[in-house]
């Protein structure tokens, strides 16, 4: 059984999961290639060197699963049997998105020692707050955060677990640093009004998502939620 601190808040953050709360978007292949320039040289994201034809799949597979096709992006993953460490991360993303998560940790694992360890620790704390191992989560997410202290999605779903244990003050800290590092980062907006809101401090969470963006109608969504809960 969940700890009463996490109980009191996961009902509600469970529903605020499907408006904002860890993000799941791929980091995608850096150094990739448009396809005009693939007969060049591409340089993965851990300095090792490959055809830039393998880079514009690499990027091409990334591509499938920003747009959901996750079952998509294996099939290609498994025609052209990349060993990279990108792929394998590519891999271990889409095994989490249609829930084999077991075998996405096995992924995430192998990533822990590479320059993907940020994202391989990201992975595992995802999937340990899929099973309600909240404070394993959280531990693995700090882990993540430590690794790459600039990245925003790190910042706001370090922010969401934060928040599932109460811990306000904290997760606002996440959520304005995941927004200075990328205001388009609505997920981190929508949680930081949120986190306002359940302190019953409503001008100032009007206030910021007037500054941020969030629009009326994900504003009305939370304040929905706050008073239902």
């Amino acid at each position: 059984m969940l700890p009463r601190r996490w109980r009191t808040t996961l009902s509600l953050l469970a529903l605020v999961g499907l408006l904002g709360g860890c993000t799941t978007t791929t980091t995608l292949v850096s150094g990739a290639l448009a396809p005009e320039e693939a007969d060049r040289q591409a340089r993965g994201a851990c300095g090792e060197r490959y055809d830039g034809e393998v880079g514009v799949q690499l990027a091409m597979i990334g591509q499938q699963l920003d747009d959901d096709r996750p079952r998509a992006a294996l099939a290609y993953l498994d025609t052209f049997g990349f060993d990279y460490p990108q792929a394998k991360l590519l891999r271990a993303e889409a095994l989490r998105r249609i829930d084999r998560r077991a075998l996405a940790d096995r992924v995430y694992l192998e990533l822990r020692d590479t320059c993907l360890a940020a994202d391989a620790y990201r992975g595992l704390a995802l999937n340990a707050a899929h099973r309600g191992a909240l404070d394993e989560a959280l531990v693995l997410m700090q882990s993540a955060r430590d690794r790459r202290p600039a990245d925003a999605r790190i910042r706001n779903d370090l922010g969401y677990l934060l928040l599932l244990g109460q811990d306000h003050r904290e997760a606002r800290q996440q959520f304005l640093t995941a927004l200075e590092l990328d205001e388009g980062q609505r997920n981190a907006a929508s949680n930081l009004v949120l986190s306002l809101m359940q302190e019953g401090r409503q001008g100032e969470a009007e206030r910021m998502a007037r500054r941020y963006g969030v629009d009326d109608t994900l504003l009305a969504q939370l304040r929905r939620l706050e008073t239902n809960n």
